[in-house]
């Protein structure tokens, strides 16, 4: 069946006042902030406990983009900030990441041959006259962003990450900014989510996903590095966070009975744990986007993946009913949701456009409207008959049977949403931002952040 986008049936948005106010259980659990911004001008990375810059090890980095390895600390928050990018309809790219001692020297040499001998940090050296590396990059901690078009200090890359890096941690700092020193980089810029040098308030933004226990009495937080956080009644089955990951992890599935889950990776790697059976992954191919998110069928026995253009593929006893891998988007896809009887399969945009495949009706979308922020993920109502959808704002948006409850949007939770769950019933949702702050709305108890 081809994919499908209509008009807009019907809409509850987060302004709904009337809605929100007969939420029956309405919380936000957040992280403690620090007083001391980490964001500021004069902030840098800190150094790798245990590492030598421009040495770092293997297991020490992980890979966010193609051709973009980064310390694992700084990994999550990179994954997230080049999705809000996609979602934004801004393409940011890479033009270099980690840098090994090799590549400091080279674009030291390069920079003075060029008679900039100033604009590239110059290796230093150790008292036995090994060369030691001296830039943020050998660190895993910095990034020089690139656009299709060349980024400047005007264009659209460099705006969104003025407006939105801070959020996740990654600073801009002073020397590179216009008039900062004889060589401003547009392109630069360091993370400094755990504080930095002037030892601000962390940045967090690693969680990625939360998965409900099976009563309904509390939930584990995934992050991007695969640790699993329970609170109230939920149980850890496993985590990879003890362990070298190639990828960043971007999302989590738990299986029907709630007695296992999945965790996904960028590239398609499964992680299953508890009663989740492994039916297969994309680990091992070339992909033309990286994996998004998964949606289990609905006895457990295989599972969909779907990449940010669209594509599906399919495991176990999930049938592939088609994809838009082969369309022209106009925002990449965001997310997936599975129908009750696993015969059809929802697909949304970061627009709120809706494709519809298998036995899967469309309920609506905003596709239509204009949003104050792109979405980010969908969920399936109880009875399988509607979807929400929520934005990077925490604003809801609930189609089908699926019954608006409220949302996170105008709470003043400065981390960008990355999650709705619902209750095992649907008769609430938690929203999570990448904080792991948890909102609870309708019948979905508060367990404390994730």
């Amino acid at each position: 069946m081809r994919s499908t986008r209509r008009p807009l049936f019907f809409l509850a948005t987060s302004t709904a006042a009337a809605v929100l106010a007969a939420a029956t259980s309405v919380a936000v659990s957040s992280p403690a902030m620090a007083a001391v911004p980490a964001i500021q001008p004069g902030n840098r990375p800190t150094a790798l406990a245990g590492a030598e810059n421009g040495y770092v090890g293997g297991d020490r980095l992980i890979t966010v983009i193609p051709g973009c390895r980064v310390s694992r600390e700084a990994a999550p928050s990179l994954a997230l900030l080049y999705r809000m990018a996609a979602g934004a309809n801004v393409g940011l790219g890479a033009r270099d990441c980690y840098r090994p001692l090799s590549g400091q020297v080279s674009a030291s040499a390069n920079a003075t041959a060029a008679g900039n001998s100033a604009c590239a940090a110059t290796p230093a050296t150790y008292p036995d006259g090994r060369p030691r590396g001296t830039s943020m990059h050998g660190w895993g901690k910095a990034v020089d962003f690139s656009e299709p078009r060349g980024i400047t200090f005007s264009s659209p890359g460099y705006r969104f990450l003025k407006a939105r890096g801070a959020a996740v941690g990654w600073n801009h700092p002073g020397w590179a900014e216009p008039g900062g020193s004889a060589c401003p980089e547009q392109w630069h810029w360091e993370w400094v989510g755990d504080g930095g040098t002037v030892g601000g308030g962390p940045v967090r933004a690693d969680v990625v996903s939360l998965l409900p226990a099976a009563d309904g009495g509390g939930y584990a937080a995934v992050t991007g590095l695969g640790a699993v956080i329970p609170k109230g009644s939920a149980r850890s089955f496993g985590a990879v966070d003890a362990v070298p990951l190639s990828w960043v992890i971007v999302g989590a599935a738990p299986t029907p009975d709630r007695d296992g889950y999945w965790l996904l990776g960028a590239d398609g790697g499964i992680f299953n744990f508890g009663s989740a059976a492994f039916h297969g992954s994309t680990g091992d191919l070339r992909l033309n986007a990286p994996i998004i998110a998964m949606a289990p069928t609905p006895n457990g026995g295989g599972y969909w993946l779907v990449a940010s253009d669209g594509g599906v593929f399919s495991f176990g006893n999930a049938t592939f009913y088609g994809s838009t891998g082969a369309m022209r988007l106009n925002s990449p896809v965001v997310g997936i949701s599975a129908t009750a009887d696993g015969k059809g399969y929802w697909l949304v945009a970061a627009d709120g456009g809706i494709f519809n495949f298998g036995s899967a009706a469309f309920k609506g979308s905003t596709g239509n409207i204009r949003l104050a922020q792109p979405i980010v993920a969908m969920a399936p109502s109880a009875g399988g008959a509607g979807y929400w959808l929520v934005a990077s704002d925490g604003g809801v948006f609930a189609f089908g049977d699926a019954t608006f409850l409220g949302s996170a949007a105008g709470r003043g939770i400065a981390s960008p949403t990355v999650a709705l769950t619902r209750t095992p019933k649907g008769d609430g949702y938690w929203i999570t931002a990448a904080d792991g702050t948890v909102v609870n709305l309708g019948a979905a108890g508060d367990f404390g952040p994730g």
